[in-house]
């Protein structure tokens, strides 16, 4: 009688234990990146920032060496570096808020996918070596669907 009521107890635990496990979704984090859609927009208009203060870099460079007098070419030093600092500025500013805004989508997009497929913890796909749930493919779905 106490095996058969032991043996009813430990079903009772071990179905309740099942019952209750959590469900554990991984996502490639590269994978996301390389297939998002808006990465590349965000990618080209940051090279373009960066292509811009390059240009911007070689023609004062040409302008400089016309100067004469040092005088001439201290002041237009001054002014060319306060310049060249205010685009860089820009430039990182611009680029820190896009990939912001990526980041942020992409957190977003596996939230939403993880509350749609009633998973409970996502991690990335680099820490698992065994099990849970690849969600990736879904992630990147919502993403380019989503504008």
């Amino acid at each position: 009688m106490k095996k058969l009521l032991g043996l009813i107890v430990f079903c009772a635990l071990a179905f309740f234990a099942k019952a209750n496990a959590e469900v554990i979704g991984i996502v490639d984090f590269d994978k996301v990146v390389d297939n998002y859609t808006k990465v590349k927009t965000v990618t080209d208009e940051i090279s373009d920032k960066y292509a811009e203060i390059q240009r911007y870099s070689l023609d004062k460079e040409r302008e400089y060496k016309k100067l004469s007098s040092p005088l001439e070419r201290k002041n237009f030093e001054e002014s060319t570096a306060k310049e060249l600092s205010k685009k860089q500025d820009a430039y990182l500013k611009l680029k820190e808020k896009k990939e912001s805004e990526i980041d942020t989508a992409i957190k977003n997009a596996i939230k939403k996918v993880a509350l749609e497929s009633q998973i409970d913890t996502v991690v990335e796909k680099t820490v698992v070596f065994f099990g849970g749930v690849d969600i990736t493919d879904k992630v990147v779905k919502a993403l380019n669907s989503s504008k």
